[in-house]
C-alpha cells in the first residue's frame, strides 16, 4: 500500500502489486519528494490500484540533502495527518510544490526557514491559521510594538484579560510570523525557525492529532 498527495486528488492510499519486482510498470519512480505522474484504476469502490507511475519532475538535490530531506518529510507528514482522503485540496498542493522545489533549488539553504514559512501558510490553507494581531477570545487589538501570547490550540492572540497564553513573542518576530503567513518571501529569519515550528506544531496536533 502507498500514499500519494495528488493535485486532483488530494491524499489517496493506493494498491501496487509488484511494486519491488517491476521495472516496467514503475522504473524505480516510487520514491519520495520526486513529483510523479501515476495511472490510477478504482476496481473495487473506495479501493484505488496504481498501474503505472513515472517521474514528472525529479528532485534529486534535496534527496541528497540530509537537512532538506528532513524538512521536506516533516511537511510531507503534517500534509498526511491534516488532509482528508480523497478531497482535492489545490492550495495544498501549490505549498508543498513549492517547498520541496525550493529545498532542491537550494538544499543547503535555511531549509528550517523554508519549512517554517510553508507550515504558516498550511495553517492558513487548512482552514487553522493563526491570528497573530488580535484576540482570538476578546477581539481586541494588540499594538504592534507589544510582545503578544499565543495559544497555538485556540488559534492565536490570548490577551492578558482573557487569561494570556504560554508561547510570548516579541514584537519584531510577530511582524515576521504575520508576513510570512502571506506567503511574504524571506519573511522569517533563522532565529524565527524554531519559535514558528514550535507553533505550527501545536496547532497541528490540536487540530489533526498527534503524529
Amino acid at each position: 500500500m502507498l500514499s500519494f498527495f495528488c493535485e486532483g486528488l488530494g491524499q489517496v492510499s493506493c494498491l501496487a502489486r509488484g511494486a519491488r519486482q517491476s521495472s516496467k510498470r514503475f522504473a524505480g519512480s516510487l520514491e519520495p519528494m520526486h513529483t510523479l505522474l501515476l495511472e490510477l484504476d478504482e476496481r473495487t469502490p473506495n479501493r484505488l490500484v496504481l498501474r503505472e507511475a513515472r517521474i514528472d519532475r525529479a528532485r534529486l538535490n534535496l534527496t541528497s540533502s540530509l537537512a532538506a530531506l528532513t524538512s521536506a518529510g516533516r511537511a510531507l507528514g503534517w500534509v498526511r495527518r491534516a488532509a482528508p482522503e480523497r478531497v482535492n485540496e489545490p492550495e495544498i498542493w501549490a505549498i508543498l510544490s513549492e517547498l520541496l522545489d525550493s529545498l532542491d533549488e537550494a538544499p543547503n539553504g535555511h531549509s528550517g526557514v523554508t519549512l517554517a514559512s510553508a507550515g504558516l501558510q498550511l495553517l492558513i490553507a487548512f482552514g487553522w491559521g493563526i491570528e497573530f494581531e488580535r484576540c482570538v477570545r476578546c477581539g481586541l487589538a494588540c499594538p504592534a510594538e507589544r510582545t503578544a501570547m499565543i495559544d497555538p490550540a485556540r488559534g492565536g492572540l490570548v490577551c492578558s484579560s482573557c487569561g494570556g497564553a504560554a508561547v510570548r513573542v516579541g514584537a519584531a518576530a510577530r511582524a515576521r510570523l504575520v508576513a510570512a503567513s502571506g506567503a511574504q518571501p524571506g519573511a522569517l529569519l533563522p532565529e524565527d525557525t524554531s519559535l514558528a515550528l514550535r507553533i505550527v506544531d501545536a496547532a497541528l496536533t490540536a487540530h489533526a492529532g498527534s503524529a
